[in-house]
This record gives structure tokens, C-alpha cells and sequence, in this order.
């Protein structure tokens, strides 16, 4: 029996495979055919299954060769240029590309429509014939739905017996009975708040009525027994031999002299309206506190601002000297024959205006609520400028814009654009405009551009930058009534034809009163029968309409109260501008103010007018289109004395 010695080579024996490439087979037992077996049969699984790819030590081998390493590197330079070149030009585009500007905050006067009331005719609620406190808030209501949230009130304080001047006051801490007493103010007040109605006061600091107390106090003062009210008004001796002569040959604004003598005191007294109204001395400091004092007892009670009346007036030539006739055939009886630079507009008046704004702002801060203040103010427009603030100190938030009365039915395009540039191109850096509708001592506005140019004239003041200023009964276009004695010459005392009472429906007296005290203390005018609140409220055409329909334009769009204004196309007959601000809608305002239709071309007049755009009012019917429509901005037709707003989206700027 042959065997193996222990460590001898395996011998080669033949293959009995037929398929087998090696001609020889390995001797069972010796290991290496085992692991022959094994690696066929862990082929034969490998086959069966998905490739997994390289393992680690192949990957590593392989990503180690020059040629992957360099394509790596070449990978990642490109990756790291592209991220650096778009950092450059994300940054490049910030630092670039226009910004859209943040919406400024605005106070709430600045977002206003004031309404001033003449409280005698507004609504009387208590029937003696007299508009009172209670008849206006009886009509906040109203107020609010037509989008009123300022009422600048008339004068409410008690004044002289008999008095045809509610600015003759003799006590200025109080309500005048006829229009209620202290409580019913602060009533009124609170529930005007509630409805987001802010109220002003008129401030009336250039005069009082000879029974006020402080005149009474201050004639009775002697230089044996002088009295802490002796400088409270302007006294001067008289001149001549007996002193009867008056100090100079000031003019009061009634074409009287305007100095009376008082045999009381035996001086002349000063006063540049009627006599019974004596200019108080502004140079006194106690003066000044007086009036901080009455400032602040109505800032106590609630109320949000005041109106500065005859505020050119408050001061005069501390020298006394005589005014210059304009020329030599000037009537020197006449106010109207004199330069009255020594009588009106003195340069003191910006530094009381500063210590009001700075008093008001004071308390506004301890109290958290922002005071209006603003004044009335005719003349030069530089002058007028002057009262928003001098030498770096603020002065009122705006003088009201006279020069928009001026504006009547001969005006036109090119008329009413010069208007607005005057005002707007001479306004002080970050200053506010205001844009005025009527006052009580003007024309009312139908009365001055007819009833056709109202329509145009409303949509101006409306939506131009700034705040308007209207008057009672303008929302309806109320005309003044005809009054025998309401002459030139004592208009501007008596002031009668436009403070007719406000007309609320075709009722007896117009809705003003039930009168079941007595009548009326004034008719309204006869045209009430057609021109009132309640037929214009279901005339979806009327003046009434279209006011309501501009406040709340204005009010739900923020281009109207801070958006950038320009104009666009501007002729003899179409005025037009545009307001839009970054991120808001843009509108283009364009009025017709001839009687004969007229059809313009927008697109390209000012770039953010886009080629088509969509109507968002019409200020007539005689405008072919209804709000919603698209209309090609390349061809806007216009109707005789009408006007249409149109409105786009805000589209970002392209570099």
C-alpha cells in the first residue's frame, strides 16, 4: 500500500472535467482545491448580484492617480469662482439697484381732511334757531361717512352783549351759552374721538372784547395806582396840545382810525379791527403766559390743535411810526391806500409762533398726542413761507393757502398748475402743504368757479400732497346767500353770505332746526329745495358723491398721503399729475378744466405711466368710463370740465 510522505509535493493527476482549461486536477485534501471551490462559488454568488462599486482601498488607489487629482483641483477652482462671482454681483446689485424707499411715518393732521364748521349754522339741536355743540355731534355720524376726520370749529367763546364779532371774546376759558357750556364741549370732544374725529379750536390771540375782564382791569390802571394789567394792551399817549390827536394814522382794517381814545384811562388804545376789539400787547410777558395758560386748558379738556386767527395782526411797529400811502391819489381813509408794513406781518410773530409750537409739542409729549397748530396769512409768498418756521425753529405746521381762492371761473389748466407750483416750489425743505377750499370770510367755493369747475377743483385739492381744507356745505357745493348790508366795505366784519345754515334735506329751514323756540337766526339759501345732503346722497352723479368718493381714495391709498407728486401733461385746458410712491399703486389725476372736451396722450409723459392703466374715478358722467375699466393710456379723453383718475400697479424700476 503505497502513501504520502508527510511534507512531499501534491502530484498532478489528470483532469476528468471535460471542460476543464487546465490539464491536471488537484488530490482531494490538500486545501488549495477547497479554496478553488470556494472562490467559483463566491463568483458564481457575485454574478447572481448588483455591482456594488470599488471598495475603499481600490477608490483611494484610484483617486490618488495624477489625473483625477488634477481634475479635482480644477472642480473646485471652477466651484469657488463662480460662488465668489456671484457675491460680487449679488453685492453689486444692492449696492446698485434703486431701493425701495420706506413709507414715512406721518402724524395725523398730515392724513387729515379738515372741515372747518361755523358752529351758529351747522345744526341746532336744541331748537332755539342757533347751531350748537349738540347739533355737531349729533352729525359726526354724517362726519365720518364722508370721510371727515378733522372739524376745525369757529369761534365758540362768550363774547360782548350784543357783539356782531365772535372774535370779540371776554372770556376765554369758557362756552359761549348759545352753543352750550363746558361739559357739553368735552362731550363732544370724547364722542369725536371715538368716531376717529379730531377737533380744533380756533385761537384768537390778537385781540379780546372791551368787556373782558383784562381790559376792564387794565383801563383802570393808573401811574398813581397801577395795576399788574396796565401793559396788556396797547395804550399810547395821544398827540397835540391836549393830547385828543390819535399816535399816528394807522388804518383799522374797517377804514376807521385805529385808535379810540378811553377817557378812563385817558390814553389811546389800539385796535386794528373794530373798536370794541382791542389788540392785546404781545410784548408783555404776562400776556404770553395768559395765553400759554388758555392754550393749555383746552389741550386739558381733549382738544387736538388750533387754528391762529388773524395772526399777520399780532404785532406792530414798536415805535409807532406813520404808515406810507401807496400813492399819492390813494384814498387815506382807506385800510387798502397804506403799506402796512409797520401794521401787519412783523418778523416778532415767528418767534411767538415758535414758543406755541415748542409749548404744544411739549405738552403733546407728556400727554402722547401730536398738536396741530396752523395760522391764516395773506401776502407776499415769501412771507408766508416764513411762518412754517425761521431761523431753525419750527413755526406752524402750515399757513393756509390763500392763493387757492383765487382760483375762479376763468381758470384753466395752465392756471391752476401755476397755483400749485407757487405753493409747492416755495414750501421750506420737509414742509407740509395745505390746499384751501373756503373759509367764512371768502366766497364759498361754487360761488367762485360755478358749478361746473367745482368737480375739477375738488379733485385738485383732494389728491394733491398735503392737506384740504374745506368749509361746511363745499361737499355739496353750497353757495353764500345775497345780503343787503353785506357791503365791501363791512364785509370782512360782518361776513354774512357765506354762513348761511348748512342745508340737510327739503324740510322747513333745511334740516337746520325744528325751531320750536323761535326761527332761524339766519334763512338758509332757497336753493336748499335741491342742493341738500339727503338728495345728493341718492344721486349717485352730485358733487356729494364725488366728495365722498375722493376721501376714500385718498384715504385707502398711502400714495396720496406721502407719494411723490409730478406733473404730466399740462396745457391750457387739462391740467394733470401723477402720485406714486415704491411699493405702492401709482395714479395719474388729469382734469379738463374747459367746457369742451379734450383727449390727451399719457404713455411716455412721465415714466411710470404704463400703456394701460385703470379707471379708479370719474368726476362726472360725461366721462366715458366706469370704475374697473382698462384704458389705454395713449388716448384719455376727457369731458368738458370733468376728470378722470386711472391707477396701475407698482413695477420695480429696471436698471
Amino acid at each position: 500500500m503505497t502513501g504520502e510522505r508527510k511534507g512531499s509535493s501534491p502530484k498532478l493527476l489528470p483532469s476528468r472535467h471535460k471542460d476543464s482549461t487546465v490539464g491536471f486536477r488537484l488530490p482531494e485534501g490538500t486545501g488549495l482545491r477547497d479554496r478553488r471551490k470556494s472562490s467559483v462559488s463566491a463568483l458564481n454568488r457575485d454574478n447572481d448580484q448588483p455591482y456594488r462599486g470599488m471598495g475603499k482601498e481600490d477608490l483611494l488607489r484610484h483617486s490618488g492617480k495624477p489625473f483625477w487629482r488634477r481634475l479635482r483641483y480644477i472642480c473646485m477652482s471652477v466651484v469657488m469662482v463662480g460662488w465668489l462671482a456671484l457675491i460680487i454681483t449679488v453685492v453689486a446689485l444692492v449696492l446698485v439697484y434703486p431701493r425701495c424707499r420706506t413709507p414715512p411715518h406721518q402724524s395725523w393732521w398730515k392724513k387729515a381732511v379738515v372741515y372747518r364748521i361755523y358752529v351758529r349754522s351747522f345744526q341746532d339741536h336744541d331748537g332755539d334757531g342757533i347751531g350748537d355743540l349738540e347739533g355737531i355731534k349729533s352729525q359726526l355720524r354724517y362726519l365720518n361717512e364722508i370721510g371727515i376726520n378733522t372739524i376745525s370749529l369757529s369761534p365758540i367763546y362768550p363774547t360782548s352783549p350784543n357783539s356782531n364779532s365772535d372774535t370779540e371774546i371776554i372770556d376765554h376759558v369758557n362756552i359761549a351759552q348759545e352753543y352750550g357750556n363746558i361739559a357739553q364741549f368735552v362731550s363732544l370732544v370724547n364722542a369725536s374721538h371715538a368716531w376717529g374725529i379730531n377737533v380744533v379750536m380756533d385761537f384768537i390771540p390778537n385781540h379780546t372784547g372791551l368787556d373782558h375782564p383784562w381790559f376792564k382791569e387794565s383801563r383802570n390802571s393808573t401811574p398813581h395806582k397801577p395795576n399788574i394789567k396796565r401793559n396788556y394792551y396797547v395804550w399810547e399817549d395821544g398827540l397835540g396840545s391836549n393830547s385828543l390827536k390819535p399816535p399816528n394814522n394807522w388804518r383799522s382794517v374797517y377804514n376807521e382810525e385805529a385808535w379810540t381814545f378811553d377817557f378812563t384811562r385817558n390814553k389811546y388804545y389800539l385796535h386794528q379791527f373794530a373798536k370794541t376789539q382791542p389788540d392785546l400787547n404781545l410784548r408783555s410777558s404776562e400776556v404770553k403766559d395768559d395765553l400759554k395758560d388758555i392754550l393749555k386748558f383746552w389741550m386739558s379738556l381733549g382738544v387736538d390743535g388750533f387754528y391762529i386767527r388773524d395772526s399777520g395782526f399780532l404785532f406792530e411797529d414798536y415805535d409807532i411810526r406813520n404808515s406810507e400811502l401807496l400813492s399819492n391819489e390813494s384814498d387815506p381813509s382807506l385800510y387798502s391806500s397804506y403799506d402796512h408794513t409797520y401794521t401787519y406781518g412783523r418778523s416778532d410773530i415767528h418767534d411767538m409762533f415758535a414758543r406755541w409750537r415748542a409749548f404744544l409739542d411739549e405738552y403733546g409729549n407728556l400727554t402722547g398726542r401730536y398738536r396741530l397748530l396752523y395760522a391764516d396769512r395773506t401776502g407776499e409768498i415769501e412771507n408766508i413761507m416764513d411762518y412754517y418756521g425761521h431761523f431753525n425753529r419750527d413755526g406752524v405746521n402750515f399757513p393756509l393757502n390763500s392763493f387757492c381762492l383765487e382760483l375762479d371761473e376763468s381758470t384753466n389748466g395752465q392756471r391752476a398748475a401755476s397755483m400749485v407750483r407757487q405753493w409747492i416750489n416755495s414750501m421750506p425743505p420737509a414742509r407740509w402743504a395745505n390746499w384751501l377750499g373756503g373759509t367764512d370770510k371768502s366766497k364759498r367755493m361754487a360761488d367762485r368757479l360755478g358749478d361746473e369747475l367745482i368737480r375739477p377743483f375738488l379733485t385738485l385739492i383732494m389728491l394733491l400732497p398735503g392737506t384740504p381744507v374745506l368749509y361746511y356745505g363745499d361737499e355739496i357745493g353750497m353757495r353764500g346767500i345775497y345780503v343787503a348790508n353785506d357791503t365791501e366795505e363791512d364785509m370782512g366784519q360782518f361776513n354774512l353770505s357765506m354762513r348761511s345754515p348748512m342745508q340737510w334735506d327739503n324740510t322747513s329751514h333745511a334740516g337746520f332746526c325744528k325751531c320750536t323756540k323761535g326761527t332761524p337766526w339766519m334763512l338758509p339759501n332757497t336753493q336748499y329745495m335741491t342742493v341738500n345732503v339727503e338728495s345728493q346722497r341718492a344721486d349717485s352723479r352730485s358733487v356729494f358723491q364725488l366728495f365722498t368718493n375722493l376721501t376714500s381714495l385718498r384715504t385707502d391709498y398711502s400714495s396720496f398721503h406721502f407719494g411723490d407728486y409730478n406733473e404730466a401733461v399740462v396745457d391750457d385746458d387739462v391740467f394733470s399729475f401723477v402720485r406714486d410712491f415704491d411699493g405702492q399703486k401709482g395714479f395719474l389725476v388729469a382734469l379738463n378744466f374747459a367746457n369742451t372736451s379734450a383727449t390727451r396722450s399719457y404713455h411716455g409723459t412721465y415714466y411710470t405711466i404704463p400703456s394701460e392703466a385703470t379707471v379708479a374715478l370719474r368726476t362726472g358722467s360725461d366721462v366715458p368710463y366706469t370704475k374697473g375699466d382698462k384704458v389705454s393710456t395713449s388716448g384719455v379723453y376727457l369731458g368738458p370740465h370733468q376728470g378722470v383718475v386711472l391707477s396701475w400697479d407698482y413695477v420695480a424700476k429696471e436698471l
